[in-house]
């Protein structure tokens, strides 16, 4: 630490008097001498300096100056300073009365209250000038080397860091100022990690960690679909002309944590890394015939069903493709649903079999008919009658069995009979 700059006063200025007229009488005659005129001229010069002179306070701490001041109000005021912030500094009451001493000397420039009373302070044992770390204006340590606050800080945001921290900061307001403190007020930087840790939750000056961390991710974005009217598609029925595809986007989200714990997150942006391909649908506005296709199935008999779907044992398949729906002889058989019939005649352990196409391409089959009552080519509506109950073919019995196929696989019709 500078100790306060050195300053030495000369004692108070006597001026020169002169024990002889400057003049002759005046009844003289005679010139005056050369040494009468340099005299003159001496004295008018050294008036002129103790005109431009002004009183100054010189200020002593145990007899060794340490600096000027312009009245004894500021002396006065720089004590009184001086002793509160030593109160506070050692706890204790100090006085300065004993050790401040003043006198006046001549000259036109002084030290300032602030410099005189740093000099006190610096003279006082066990007050030192140090590097002194402050959270919200609470001194928590004091050191001559200030990096190692900075390292300790450092440490400490580190701990709450990782490669997708896009920021870190502490929510206390820190600062590491140089300032005249009480010399057991220095801690190791242990001590001071310890008091600042923000798990010590028995620390009043524990810090509170705050970072952003980013995360980038990737996600589909899906398509739109437009419109146009085809007259050729009935109306109620759609067509897709254009198949759409999802994009793609990458997505960065921040989240804010507070010693490590996600408290909240935003999207900080979005960027479209593939555009994607927008479906278009022919939307039918012919009007619709009764034999066109609803999209759904009614049952095609009345009866109770004998045998479900899938494996079976006993007579007939053992993969049973359908279901069969047991009843009386010359019962009517109806289409499932409007469609055109593509198969009407004997067909091998079907016996009498149709088969009605619907508009979405499944199809229906109606086997062990007794009776076909349409032929290939015809349009058939819902509900309408195409055969009569029988048990031709492989069979037990009258029933009908009922195969519903979609792409040429049979399915479940129980899954898609109401």
């Amino acid at each position: 630490m500078k100790q306060a700059e050195m300053k030495s006063y000369p004692a108070p200025f006597r001026p020169f008097v002169c024990t002889r007229p400057f003049f002759r009488h005046p009844a003289s005659k005679k010139r005056l001498t050369a040494t009468a005129v340099f005299t003159l001229v001496l004295a008018v010069m050294l008036a002129a300096v103790l005109i431009g002179s002004q009183a100054v306070y010189a200020v002593y701490y145990n007899g060794v100056p340490i600096g000027s001041v312009g009245s004894m109000k500021e002396v006065k005021s720089v004590v009184t300073d001086a002793q509160v912030q030593l109160r506070e500094l050692l706890g204790h009451d100090y006085a300065l009365d004993d050790a401040i001493s003043v006198a006046a000397a001549f000259g036109s420039e002084t030290d300032g209250a602030e410099n005189i009373k740093s000099a006190i302070l610096e003279n006082v044992d066990g007050v030192a000038e140090l590097y002194v770390l402050e959270v919200d204006g609470v001194a928590v340590g004091a050191s001559d080397d200030p990096a190692a606050f900075d390292t300790v800080l450092d440490e400490m945001l580190s701990a709450y860091t990782n490669e997708r921290t896009t920021s870190a900061r502490f929510l206390q307001t820190i600062t590491v100022r140089s300032r005249f403190i009480g010399e057991d007020f220095a801690r190791e930087s242990d001590e001071v990690r310890t008091l600042l840790d923000p798990e010590n939750t028995a620390s009043s000056v524990r810090l509170t960690v705050e970072t952003t961390e980013r995360t980038v991710y990737t996600e589909a974005v899906p398509y739109s679909t437009s419109y146009y009217t085809d007259a050729e598609l009935y109306e109620g029925t759609t067509r897709v002309v254009t198949g759409g595809i999802a994009g793609e986007q990458c997505v960065e989200v921040d989240t804010l944590c507070v010693n490590g714990v996600p408290k909240s997150s935003q999207i900080a942006g979005i960027t479209v890394t593939v555009e994607p391909v927008t479906e278009v649908k022919a939307v039918g506005s012919a009007p619709r015939p009764v034999t066109a296709s609803t999209g759904a199935y009614i049952w095609p008999a009345e009866g109770v069903v004998t045998s479900g779907f899938g494996p079976r044992t006993g007579f007939g398949s053992s993969n049973h493709q359908g279901i069969d729906i047991g009843s009386f002889y010359g019962e009517d058989i109806v289409a499932a649903d409007g469609g055109e019939v593509v198969y009407a005649d004997w067909c091998g352990g079907y016996g009498l079999l149709v088969k009605v196409q619907h508009d979405d391409g499944d199809v229906t089959y109606y086997g062990h008919c007794c009776e076909v009552l349409v032929t290939p080519g015809e349009r058939v509506a819902q509900g309408q009658v195409i055969a009569h109950m029988g048990e031709t073919g492989v069979a037990s019995g009258v029933h009908l069995h009922f195969e519903i196929r979609v792409d040429g696989t049979p399915v479940d019709p129980a899954t898609l009979l109401p």
